[in-house]
């Protein structure tokens, strides 16, 4: 009997190259987690485990196949009349720029349950909305840039902000509390001139982060001059 894998089966479209706005968008992602001080006070304190440094990688994963797997592409075109497809890498629709795969509410939950999941922390400082407001800001900026700004260099500025607050390190006492960071405001004037975002941090803010399973303080006894023991309130938190 002949064979038949040669004859019966037609050829096989090449896989499409991934798409670029979709690939910079990815390194976009990374940059402004990096650029987060309660992320990078979680990993250093290691409150995800030995792991934390990957966890936070694996959180930017998961947030650019969200949106890639949501997006809205333009038809492709490839192979179009030719025994053998092209590769082609697909393309976003622009016009989806002010429409983007995940809202400011469904990014903000994913980013706080992923908090709370992998780091068994609480955000209170505000900063998951600020984070959420700027991967937005980003997607939109990719699809629709301004004359002013190419995607690659908006993305690159980014990538170069990070890069200065990693330098400049981020202080964390242990144990959770009050932070101290070193390091500016996320938005940058290369990056797109993001200071207008109402979500943005207030510069020297500094950003709370409760642990959920952090042990309550210890109040130790007050006795008055007769030794007998005073009633003490709660503090509030």
């Amino acid at each position: 009997m002949a064979s038949s894998s040669s004859s019966s089966n037609p050829a096989q479209a090449a896989p499409s190259l991934p798409s670029p706005t979709i690939l910079l968008f990815a390194r976009g992602v990374v940059a402004l987690l990096d650029l987060w001080p309660a992320l990078t006070i979680a990993v250093a304190e290691q409150w995800g485990g030995a792991e934390s440094a990957e966890k936070k990688v694996w959180m930017a994963s998961v947030i650019v196949d969200e949106f890639e797997s949501r997006a809205v592409f333009l038809p492709s075109t490839a192979g179009a009349g030719s025994d053998t497809a092209t590769p082609a890498a697909p393309v976003v629709d622009p016009r989806t720029a002010d429409d983007p795969p995940l809202d400011l509410d469904d990014l903000g939950d994913l980013i706080h349950q992923m908090m709370s999941d992998e780091f068994d922390a609480n955000i209170e400082d505000n900063s998951i909305d600020a984070v959420t407001a700027d991967i937005l800001r980003l997607w939109k900026d990719l699809l629709s840039p301004s004359t002013n700004t190419s995607p690659e260099n908006l993305v690159s500025a980014l990538e170069t902000r990070a890069g200065q607050v990693k330098r400049s390190g981020v202080n964390a006492s242990s144990g959770g509390g009050p932070q101290e960071m070193n390091g500016g405001d996320v938005h940058d004037d290369e990056a797109g001139d993001w200071t207008d975002s109402d979500n943005s941090e207030d510069d020297g803010e500094v950003p709370q982060l409760v642990p959920v399973k952090q042990e309550k303080e210890k109040v130790e006894p007050v006795f008055d001059e007769d030794g007998f023991e005073l009633v003490q309130k709660g503090r509030r938190r």
